[in-house]
């Protein structure tokens, strides 16, 4: 009886096809004593405290990134995605080994990104790159893969990190999946993630582009609306960030840098505004949905606060 495939019922409202699922659904209608162990765990479990905090002490009580739930990472392209999602497995990684899959660029490349983000420094020295190495030699996991890849791949190499004990795991990005210039076939590889995520008590973090905003540019901040594809991304995952990185305050700061003149509005900009907002715009297991205010450092890394200390990792 199990061997019936959904797909091929189309007709759903044949009484006798529904007296047939009803034998073979029956395998999973269960009383509460089937799952008591999982419910009662759930029952304890504290979501502002279970999981894995991000980097910044302020947030730690706001949002986690917690085991069988799947995250979205959104933003304009350019705005600095990966390079705050590379700061936030950098850090994750003092508690669990981290998987990454980053179809953009060279593993060299994001490893070089993450020491510089360890060190907040822009050139850290060798010696410091060899101490890395072994600080992330039992830390991480890399998918040697560079540019696009079948749907299946990418599952593969996500039961493979989680079976060398990635707990977290993070695909750069969903474009290079070859799922998302059709809406079926996406919704349904965000299923397959989902059901991964569940069976092997991971989480999977996805980068993933929003649309091209009709207006304002760069200077546009992203909600959950514009999220590309197709709307059961964001309905399916558990978390949603939008990362929007302040152009604005980026041009002014070169200027400043260069010597050249700022005008009052451009010196309010600098005193008020943040060089990125992380926004957590969804967030299903947990009460915390807002702003996440971060200032830019040396080595590609960010901060909590405008005159705050940068965060070097000391463990290297």
């Amino acid at each position: 009886m199990r061997e019936i495939r959904h797909s091929e019922v189309k007709d759903f409202t044949d009484r006798d096809l529904q007296d047939v699922y009803a034998k073979v659904e029956d395998l999973d209608v269960v009383g509460i004593e089937s799952f008591k162990d999982d419910f009662i765990s759930h029952l304890a479990s504290d979501p502002c405290i279970d999981g894995v905090a991000l980097p910044w002490l302020e947030t730690h009580d706001l949002v986690r990134l917690r085991m069988k739930e799947i995250s979205i990472w959104a933003g304009i392209n350019g705005h600095k995605k990966s390079t705050v999602l590379s700061q936030v497995l950098l850090w994750a990684a003092k508690e669990v080994r981290v998987g990454l899959a980053s179809f953009e660029m060279p593993i060299h490349y994001t490893a070089k990104m993450m020491c510089k983000q360890a060190a907040c420094s822009d050139t850290p020295p060798e010696s410091y790159g060899h101490r890395f190495i072994d600080w992330a030699a039992k830390r991480f996991l890399w998918y040697r893969v560079l540019g696009g890849v079948e749907p299946i791949q990418c599952l593969g190499a996500i039961v493979a990190m989680a079976k060398r004990g990635a707990k977290i795991i993070a695909i750069d990005n969903l474009q290079f999946t070859g799922v998302t210039e059709d809406m079926v076939r996406e919704r349904l590889f965000f299923n397959q993630l989902i059901g991964l995520a569940e069976a092997l008590d991971i989480h999977i973090a996805i980068v993933h582009h929003v649309r091209k905003p009709e207006r304002g540019g760069d200077e546009f901040v992203p909600s959950r609306f514009d999220v590309r594809g197709s709307s059961s991304l964001v309905d399916q995952a558990h978390l949603l960030f939008i990362v929007w990185h302040n152009k604005k305050r980026n041009r002014i700061l070169r200027q400043q840098e260069m010597g050249l003149p700022l005008t009052e509005k451009d010196t309010e900009v600098l005193q008020q505004e943040e060089d990125l907002k992380l926004i957590v715009a969804k967030q299903r297991n947990a009460p915390f949905e807002g702003t996440i205010r971060l200032w830019e450092c040396k080595g590609q890394s960010f901060k909590k606060h405008s005159k705050g200390k940068s965060l070097i990792l000391e463990d290297v």
